[in-house]
């Protein structure tokens, strides 16, 4: 059953400004999602949040399924029927029509720079999901039939992550001196690789350590309950796949 948040009504409630959010509240690109909305304040969407998905859950139901084929969240429907079902082109729409406050940047350079980290953090999110897919018990795979997979998703996460430590600067956060998209990103998939598969920032990125550390304490990256069984098996993937990060 979907959960309306606290101000957000209910199924028959009529469709506010920007339409619908279809969510949940575990995984990366759900919680970018997620964590925008409450950096950005924004309360003209309405959010219908699922319970996460278990292997007894009939997924995808009736109210999903008539929008999306894969079943995947999230997904925006706008006021006029747009469907959105990407992540990070949610987030761009939404900077459309909300610009206020900006978290792209005032600037050319400035947006162009909050890309650029948005793209890491992306980039090691698919090296990851690779990662993890072949080297966790949860995935059910044979791993030393997949050595190789495995060893090019955790070094292409680990580089990617290295990456983002050399495009760090003495500011605030990830872009510059306010919170954009590109904390959002980050913040959901460091959150989810520590939190649920028990993976670690290395420390060969302290300045990155840093800045997790202080995103971690403000409202928006509030952690919230993981299916406990997947949790169970999930935790440990660097022992699992045999993984050790350098120093």
């Amino acid at each position: 059953m979907p959960v309306f948040p606290s101000g957000v009504g209910s199924p028959g409630r009529i469709r506010t400004k920007t339409g619908r959010l279809y969510n949940f509240f575990f995984g990366p690109n759900p919680q970018r999602v997620n964590i925008y909305l409450a950096e950005k304040g924004l309360s003209d969407v309405q959010r219908v949040i699922f319970n996460a998905p278990t292997g007894n859950t009939d997924w995808p139901p009736a109210e999903i399924a008539a929008i999306s084929q894969t079943g995947s969240l999230p997904i925006l429907l706008d006021e006029v029927g747009t469907k959105i079902t990407q992540s990070l082109a949610i987030l761009e729409f939404l900077e459309d029509r909300y610009p206020v406050p900006d978290m792209r940047g005032s600037t050319a350079a400035a947006r162009a720079r909050t890309r650029e980290i948005v793209s890491v953090f992306d980039e090691a999110l698919d090296a990851f999901a690779l990662w993890a897919r072949y080297g966790s018990d949860l995935g059910g795979h044979d791993k030393s039939a997949y050595r190789e997979v495995i060893k090019i998703g955790s070094d292409g996460y680990i580089q990617k992550l290295q990456l983002a430590e050399r495009m760090i600067k003495q500011t605030d956060f990830l872009a510059g001196d306010t919170v954009t998209i590109a904390d959002c990103v980050a913040m959901a998939l460091l959150h989810y690789t520590a939190s649920f598969y028990d993976v670690p920032i290395p420390a060969c990125c302290p300045q990155l350590t840093r800045w997790y550390d202080r995103f971690a304490a403000r409202p928006s990256a509030v952690c919230h309950e993981y299916p406990a069984t997947q949790l169970r098996i999930a935790r440990g993937l660097m022992e699992q796949s045999s993984v050790a990060f350098p120093g």
